[in-house]
């Protein structure tokens, strides 16, 4: 006798095709006779042609405890995954209703809803009797057993009972027969019977509420297993909610979990899910795979919409991190941790999260929520408590466990997981993401970082801020030639590292403003254009034409904006042509004329647009990931000539 056993599995889309394992398949052609092919070469593009199409396999299903502090929804998601799954029938090991009122008429409207759902499957449901269905010890305030059984007697008939399928042979025992957790003497004779009568079943399935072999009284199941001793048997049970495989007599025994029974659902490692067990009769035996209902997906899963979302909520969450601690000796002490939260994408998100227990560091807050508007970011300051100073080069890391998910009513249920690596080392904190900007007339400047986290001190001389020097609390007007260095002091006053911003102010002129950004391999920026307005660039310069060779610093992962003006020498129809590699995006007068933003090869795409003669607004978009860098700009003008626009139609300021 073998017995084959599948080990509990997360079912995909993928494991649906697989579930009807068999073994020692016939060779003959009998199993290709529905085969075709037009491959007539000697080698062939497959393993092997032994279809498991065996008529005389068959594949049943198993549904578990479904009450003992029920969950509303789970046993009806069941059943609408089983009519996915198309087993040949479905068995059941008991507590089918809650069972607990004091009212017959109580538990026969709860046998009304459930037949209501079992009503929908489309493969036939065997009932069998738990402790919620006929209760045998007798329970204050709760109808009493002869009630119970002949409620049950009424509507499906027996207690207890077998039936054959395909060779095998399924009997269904009563494990609360008159008394908790016991099989009557009757019921024993009745089965002996039974199986002397079906001595050449191919295998024998039990199905019994109370796993009885672990009973400390007796139940009578010491008797029922000496009449099966001489036969290939398998045991299922439930009653326990919580999954175990137990080997018994050279035999499996099987305690399943739940299909909507009260259980913490502490994950597989404790046997706590909720699942359905899915049972293949081959020739060599049963195999065996648990199903996890969280794991059973239709076809239609992930449509078009939730495919969007995914991606948008993949791309647009991110979170930075930065540290200042402070330093003495060598050795590292208190300090803070700042996590910038990150929302790129035209919908709210919701961060939420915890820090894992550490054995260097406390954290206040120990977890984390945060909501954002679309296209807005937000920096917490976490305190940091080292248990003993430690020396920079220790590499000792927090980790913060977090989720991210749509916070608007219609979205997907989306959420994403992950594990975020802090290392408690000092570094240098990027307060802004400029570098170097021009301006004429004035500038508004503003860090990235919010005042609320903390105290930012500045200067504009140049000069290294102390504490003495000018806070941050709104932005910061600049109207002069100025060298911008700050710091920012955490709470227990360490500073951090000085971050240089510098000014410049130009005259207006000929040429256009280029805006350079400067973003690294951003998830979110690598294949279309970023909302730029969200964004601060990290160098800007007067420019006299569109190089992106020339305005960049880098051959990938960044973005530029040319911005200022067009003068256009007569009035029409313009068509603009626009050639690109990778993306791009043309306004006028802040119209979109020409729009190309995905990642792209080189191309040209044009767009039509009405204007009168003189000065209008320009910018010109365009993002640059990875390889080939191109973008150009041509245009028709009203008369139908083609050409380049000229260098000496841009020009910038007042």
């Amino acid at each position: 006798m073998r017995v084959f056993r599948i080990p509990l599995l997360r079912a995909t889309s993928w494991l649906l095709g697989g579930l009807a394992v068999g073994l020692g398949q016939d060779d003959s052609p009998q199993g290709r006779a529905r085969f075709e092919s037009g491959v007539d070469t000697d080698a062939k593009p497959w393993t092997h042609l032994n279809f498991l199409n065996d008529p005389e396999q068959f594949q049943f299903a198993i549904v578990s405890d479904r009450t003992g502090s029920p969950r509303a929804g789970v046993f009806e998601d069941a059943v609408r995954k089983l009519n996915w799954l198309r087993p040949e029938f479905v068995m059941s090991v008991g507590d089918l209703i809650q069972g607990t009122s004091a009212n017959g008429d109580t538990n026969a409207a709860e046998w009304d809803e459930f037949m209501g759902w079992v009503d929908q499957l489309e493969m036939p449901f065997f009932f069998l009797a738990g402790n919620h269905d006929i209760q045998a010890k007798w329970v204050d305030g709760r109808v009493p057993y002869e009630v119970m059984r002949s409620q049950w007697e009424e509507r499906f008939g027996t207690t207890y009972y077998y039936y054959k399928y395909k060779g095998a042979l399924i009997v269904a025992l009563f494990s609360n027969d008159g008394i908790e957790r016991h099989i009557s003497p009757e019921q024993v004779s009745y089965f002996k019977g039974i199986l002397a009568d079906n001595q050449d079943a191919r295998w024998t399935f039990v199905f019994l509420h109370h796993p009885l072999w672990a009973s400390p009284h007796d139940s009578n199941i010491h008797e029922f297993e000496d009449l099966l001793q001489d036969r290939d048997y398998t045991v299922f049970a439930g009653h326990q909610h919580m999954y175990r495989h137990f080997e018994r007599k050279d035999r499996s025994y099987y305690v399943l979990a739940t299909t909507g029974g009260g259980s913490p659902l502490r994950g597989n490692d404790f046997g706590e899910f909720d699942h359905i067990t899915w049972v293949t009769m081959t020739n060599e035996g049963p195999v065996l795979a648990n199903i996890r209902l969280d794991g059973i997906l239709p076809d239609d899963v992930a449509g078009d919409d939730v495919a969007y979302y995914s991606y948008l909520l993949t791309m647009s969450a991110e979170v930075d991190t930065n540290v200042i601690l402070e330093e003495r000796d060598g050795k590292l002490g208190e300090g803070v941790a700042y996590l910038t939260f990150w929302n790129r994408s035209p919908h709210a998100i919701a961060y939420r999260g915890s820090f894992s227990h550490s054995h260097h560091a406390h954290t206040r807050p120990g977890n984390l929520e945060v909501a954002l508007k679309p296209g807005a970011s937000k920096t917490v300051a976490v305190d940091i408590e080292p248990m003993a100073a430690f020396a920079s080069d220790d590499r000792v890391f927090l980790e913060f466990d977090g989720w991210v998910s749509f916070d608007e009513p219609g979205l997907p249920g989306l959420e994403i997981s992950g594990k975020h690596a802090i290392e408690l080392k000092n570094r240098k904190i990027e307060l802004a993401a400029q570098e170097s900007l021009v301006f004429y007339d004035s500038i508004e400047f503003d860090f990235a970082i919010s005042p609320d986290i903390g105290e930012i001190r500045y200067t504009l001389d140049g000069s290294k801020p102390d504490r003495s020097s000018s806070i941050y609390t709104a932005p910061i007007s600049i109207d002069r030639n100025a060298t911008l260095k700050a710091r920012l002091f955490a709470s227990n006053g360490t500073p951090s590292e000085v971050d240089t911003v510098s000014f410049q102010e130009i005259e207006p002129s000929q040429g256009l403003i280029c805006e350079y950004y400067e973003y690294g391999d951003n998830r979110s920026l690598r294949y279309a254009l970023p909302d730029f307005s969200l964004m601060a660039p990290t160098t800007s310069k007067a420019v006299w034409k569109i190089d992106p060779e020339s305005d960049s610093r880098r051959e990938e992962s960044f973005g530029l904006v040319y911005k200022g003006f067009i003068d256009l020498p007569e009035s029409g129809d313009y068509i603009f042509h626009l050639e690109s590699d990778d993306g791009a995006r043309l306004l006028i007068d802040g119209r979109t004329v020409v729009d190309d933003p995905r990642k792209h090869p080189f191309r040209e795409v044009s767009g039509e647009i009405r204007l009168e003669k003189g000065r209008h607004s320009f910018e010109l978009q365009y993002f640059q990931h990875k390889q080939k860098m191109r973008l150009g700009l041509e245009h028709t003008l009203p008369s139908g000539k083609r050409r380049p626009v000229s260098t000496e139609s841009y020009s910038f300021g007042n």
